[in-house]
């Protein structure tokens, strides 16, 4: 029961664009829908604030791996899309206002969702701190990490293998996000190049 808001948090982070194109004409449910992560993300906040504060270190570290690695495809897609519409922001002007815009769009939505996943990492980062299994440099160091994109992923990685929790699977992540990754560079030099 516990896990089903993690879960949902990010269903949700993927799912909010579908379901505003989804409502065709009626506006209100559109709003609704694109401003669904930020009021999931208030939720994720006070589940924390409330009952999380009852929860395990476990329990919470759980619920920020589910977000955490639930949304390395949604950083790698969006941050390849950002990157690549502030690639083609570069032609001529009217291009470029129309480009300049979809990256802002795109980073302040990526920016919402990447705020609604830091509650769970945070309680984790405190409660970890006072049962004094990570030191408070590196508490404070990874929780500045969750207000940065990829930081966030990475940061709750190191601290997940140095507690020794879900080791194979956080190995299993990081590798098929480097491979991700690679694939993604590689696309992207062909694509320059005209291979």
């Amino acid at each position: 029961m516990t896990y089903i808001l993690p879960v949902l948090y990010v269903i949700v982070s993927y799912t909010f664009f579908l379901l505003a194109v989804h409502f065709g004409n009626a506006i209100t449910l559109q709003i609704v829908s694109i401003l669904l992560p930020f009021i999931m993300g208030i939720v994720n906040l006070i589940v924390v604030l409330t009952v999380g504060r009852k929860w395990s270190r476990k329990t919470l570290l759980n619920c920020t791996l589910i977000i955490k690695y639930g949304l390395i495809p949604f950083y790698l897609i969006g941050g390849s899309i950002t990157v690549y519409v502030t690639l083609m922001a570069f032609f001529p002007l009217p291009l470029m206002a129309l480009f300049g815009l979809v990256t802002i769009v795109f980073l302040i939505l990526g920016y919402g969702i990447l705020l609604g996943a830091a509650p769970y990492a945070i309680a984790y980062l405190i409660k970890s701190c006072k049962d004094g299994i990570h030191p408070k440099w590196l508490a404070v160091l990874a929780g500045i990490c969750q207000f940065f994109f990829s930081f966030d992923v990475l940061a709750m990685m190191v601290l997940t293998l140095k507690e020794r929790h879900r080791v194979k699977t956080t190995i299993a992540v990081f590798c098929a996000m480097c491979l991700a990754l690679l694939l993604i560079v590689l696309y992207v030099v062909m694509t320059l190049i005209g291979a």
